[in-house]
């Protein structure tokens, strides 16, 4: 089947809200902006997922028309929150944008025609699909180019800058060549390298991996947020945000033994770890440090319950959350009865975000010319945890980055020989041709279960260790593997083996860097080095890409407006003091 060739100024690649926003802002500069999405429009990636919060600062959302908080709250007090969250380890460059270009980000969006449910002191509430249907709606209005159902394999490099990418049009097999002076990678986590996830089915970490690949650094990839209560059981519930949800009616935690583990921890980080966002890696924690204790559920988790709040008042809440039990369109039917028996749900900490990701600068430039990256798929302004909402980083990065990438390609030219193209196909079709091998899905499984249990929120060094050797092994097998059929059309053992290359690659990384980093901070927790080094450890983890063998090299945070302590703390009393030197302006995001 013959190549087809499609030219651009700006190839974003990505289906979800920062890819949306990077062909808007590149269409802002005047420029061509294809967008490639790997499913379909507006239905794929992490964005109609989302709760589709949107934070900032509580002023600028009071001047915006919403209550928010305009005595307590202004720019600097978010930031230094957000600074404490992140355990200091934030690119405050990054952070400076985030908080700045907020504000116009969500008037944009309401300008556009997203309707807006709620609001509260430091976030306005919509819905994902709403917020990336409005996004849509304007990518079409102002001219980009948008195309479904294609997977983006590899990126194309050409005298140590990119020119574009190789594309596999998953209905029919064709491979489609993208020329392009300037890429934008909008292509979320990795959500798929776990399981179970909280993700969608194709978010597989491709643009991380490709960027890596073609040489962009990639860093702080063992910072990966958990979220805790997330349903495990029964099956038609698992991966449910839904009993996440839940926890901030109340209720009680209990391990296999009928305790109310978390009355071992400390009351004032026991409240503020239970309903603030924090949640997420305090409760994470504290739940995988009772599987590990061997006082977990059969499928490694803990039991949710009601505890000692009044039916009648936790019903009558939680149905303004869950009309008729409802949670975009899955039937939560029968959790309403285990509820009102008191009876425990089995939930647990399950992959929910990604910290770290593909190096950027202030402009969204990569280290590779011509490659520019925003969202989830960044090392972006968080640090080492995140509890502001990701969905406003994804505008803020993704309208920038497509705005710079703009600017870029007015000064560049295309030519790359065809050569560069082909290679990439090539490698892409290679395991077409192999008619026997072992099928990729049993192997993707094996690993998934493996990384959710080494790479949660709590590490051993000789666990990692051990998984590093399967995925050495695992990466050594890839070209040994084969689709069961070499039509090419809608063919699954093939995108298998595409997406499982990428998912090795990033989980090496992570592994790679959980091992280097030898304290605990944020989300990351290895039981050798329970202490949080502020003196020897306040640095970035870097992997520059070298072909055959990876160095990790470590950088300062960038700092501008909040300086980082000194000392070592036990990773709790960390949480605690972070936890403390909140501004408690913002509640629940």
């Amino acid at each position: 089947m013959k190549e087809s060739v499609i030219e651009t100024d700006v190839l974003v690649i990505g289906g979800g809200g920062a890819a949306f926003r990077a062909a808007i802002g590149a269409r802002e500069m005047s420029a061509r902006a294809t967008m490639v999405s790997k499913g379909p429009l507006a239905r794929c990636g992490a964005t109609p997922m989302a709760g589709a919060d949107y934070t900032l600062d509580g002023l600028n959302l009071h001047k915006l028309g919403f209550p928010g908080e305009p005595e307590k709250d202004s720019p600097e007090t978010f930031f230094k929150d957000i600074v404490h969250q992140g355990f200091f380890l934030n690119n405050q460059k990054l952070l400076e944008q985030y908080v700045a270009v907020a504000p116009e980000c969500l008037k944009e969006l309401i300008d556009w025609g997203m309707p807006i449910r709620s609001s509260e002191q430091r976030a306005v509430y919509s819905t994902g699909i709403a917020m990336v249907d409005t996004l849509l709606r304007q990518a079409r209005r102002v001219g980009a180019d948008l195309i479904e159902d294609v997977m983006i394999l590899d990126l194309a490099v050409f005298e140590g800058r990119v020119v574009g990418a190789v594309g596999l049009e998953i209905k029919t097999g064709r491979i489609i060549h993208f020329r392009a002076p300037a890429v934008v990678v909008a292509t979320g986590g990795w959500h798929k390298a776990f399981w179970p996830n909280t993700g969608m089915r194709d978010l597989s970490g491709d643009g991380i991996a490709m960027s890596h690949r073609a040489g962009a650094d990639i860093g702080n990839m063992e910072f990966i947020t958990f979220c805790c209560n997330i349903a495990l059981s029964p099956p038609r519930w698992r991966g449910s945000l839904a009993t996440y949800i839940l926890t901030f009616l109340g209720g009680k935690l209990v391990n296999n033994r009928g305790e109310t583990f978390l009355d071992q921890y400390d009351p004032f980080v026991v409240e503020k770890g239970w309903f603030m966002e924090w949640n997420k890696g305090f409760l994470s924690y504290a739940s995988a440090r009772e599987v590990r204790e061997g006082r977990g559920s059969p499928l490694g988790g803990v039991w949710y319950c009601r505890g000692s709040v009044p039916w009648e008042e936790y019903e009558q809440r939680a149905l303004t959350v869950f009309p008729k039990w409802k949670y975009k369109a899955l039937d939560l039917s029968g959790m309403d009865l285990l509820l009102k028996e008191n009876k425990g749900i089995e939930v647990g900490p399950v992959v929910e975000y990604f910290d770290g990701g593909i190096v950027v600068n202030e402009e969204l430039q990569t280290t590779l010319p011509g490659l520019f990256a925003a969202g989830e798929c960044t090392l972006g302004p968080f640090g080492a945890n995140r509890v502001c909402a990701a969905t406003t980083e994804m505008l803020v990065q993704g309208r920038d980055a497509g705005r710079h990438a703009a600017q870029y390609a007015k000064g560049a030219s295309i030519q790359a020989p065809d050569s560069v193209f082909s290679e990439l196909t090539e490698q892409a079709e290679g395991p077409l041709f192999r008619e026997k091998g072992t099928p990729p899905a049993e192997i993707r499984r094996r690993i998934q279960k493996q990384a959710h249990r080494t790479l949660g929120p709590i590490r051993k060094t000789g666990e990692l260790e051990q998984f590093q050797k399967l995925l050495e092994e695992t990466e050594n097998g890839l070209s040994e593997l084969a689709p069961q059929s070499t039509t090419r059309a809608y063919n699954k053992g093939w995108l298998d083996i595409l997406e499982l290359k990428n998912i090795v690659h990033l989980l090496k990384a992570a592994t790679m860097s959980a091992l280097y980093r030898q304290e605990s901070r944020g989300v990351h927790f290895c039981e050798e080095f329970p202490q949080t080094d502020n003196d020897h450890w306040l640095k970035e983890t870097i992997i520059p890409y070298r072909p055959g063998t990876w160095e990790i090299v470590t950088r300062k945070p960038s700092v501008t407006l909040v300086q980082p302590p000194s000392g070592k703390v036990a990773y709790l009393d960390m949480w605690k003091q972070m936890m403390a030197a909140h501004s408690d302006v913002g509640g629940h995001h």
